[in-house]
């Protein structure tokens, strides 16, 4: 990901004199936001709407105790990526996710699950991760029938999850490889920290602006943990204009 990356699980995308970091849980908001918005056909008057969005919004909470403590390579002095997650941590991160609501809100947490499962479908013949999918596949299926849901519902939303999930990653990483879907293009107009999201098909009413929370940190090398964490507790809050535009052609 060119001049992107994900430090343990927080977003940075660097600017000309700072780095720009957007938690995952920032990143879940503005994918909720985003799908609110979305006028496409069985999503306007969809009949489980306010479930959709919320598990939406809360697809990364197993990310939220990571993204309190980020952590830098002690060789390099750079932040460590999300490849450099060692996979038992990754996978405690999901189970975490996919538990963390699972008693009183059994259907979102189910999404949660799929969207793990969808994350990982390319190397689903991988020995070391299959163990752990096939253990989420039961839990996704434990949880939809504690919902009460057939099967064919959590696809369905399974795959709105995954349009906001990709369209809210390529705004905040302003990178429009981001976004997947069959039959989408996007474009990216940073300008500065603020970014234009150009997208065909374009699926809302008109042109929309949105609120993206996150902070600056200088640029470089850290010393450790601690002198990142202490930049990150010292850093601002902002909140950075994220427009949605229709792609031209």
């Amino acid at each position: 990901m060119p001049r992107s990356a994900i430090l343990r699980c927080v977003i940075l995308r660097d600017l000309a004199d700072a780095t720009l970091v957007v938690t995952q849980s920032d990143h879940a908001r503005l994918a909720a936001d985003l799908l609110a918005l979305v006028r496409l056909p069985g999503l306007a008057d969809h009949p489980r709407r306010a479930e959709l969005l919320a598990a939406v919004a809360a697809h990364d909470n197993g990310w939220w105790e990571p993204d309190a403590a980020p952590r830098v390579d002690p060789g390099t002095g750079r932040a460590l990526d999300f490849l450099a997650i060692a996979p038992d941590l990754r996978l405690e991160i999901w189970r975490r996710g996919v538990e963390r609501f699972a008693a009183e809100r059994p259907y979102e947490s189910a999404l949660v699950a799929a969207h793990f499962l969808r994350l990982t479908s390319a190397r689903s013949d991988d020995p070391a991760l299959g163990a752990a999918r096939a253990e989420l596949e039961r839990r996704r299926d434990e949880l939809l029938d504690a919902a009460g849901r057939p099967a064919p519902e959590l696809a369905a939303d399974a795959g709105w999850l995954a349009l906001a999930d990709d369209l809210s990653l390529a705004a905040c990483a302003a990178d429009a490889a981001f976004v997947r879907q069959p039959g989408w293009r996007a474009e990216i107009a940073p300008d500065g920290a603020a970014v234009e999201l150009r997208l065909d098909p374009f699926p809302l009413a008109g042109a929309s602006r949105l609120p993206l929370r996150a902070r600056r940190i200088r640029r470089g090398h850290w010393s450790g943990d601690a002198e990142l964490g202490r930049a990150l507790a010292a850093a601002r809050w902002e909140e950075l204009p994220v427009r949605l535009a229709p792609l031209a052609g």
